[in-house]
């Protein structure tokens, strides 16, 4: 069990820099996709409320 006044965490694993890499472009990607998605939603409701057709 780990020892409340410390810092410590019994079983971590401290990630690598290619673990971090790999992480950040996991998470621009997620990023980008929602984004995409958002503006796909919002296009299509402009469209259906006559705006842009």
């Amino acid at each position: 069990m780990s020892n409340p006044y410390t810092s410590k965490i019994d079983g971590y694993h401290e990630p690598t820099a290619a673990e971090l890499a790999a992480r950040k472009k996991r998470n621009l990607a997620i990023a980008v996709g929602l984004f995409g998605f958002v503006a796909f939603i919002f296009l299509l409701l402009l469209f259906r409320i006559g705006v842009l057709g």
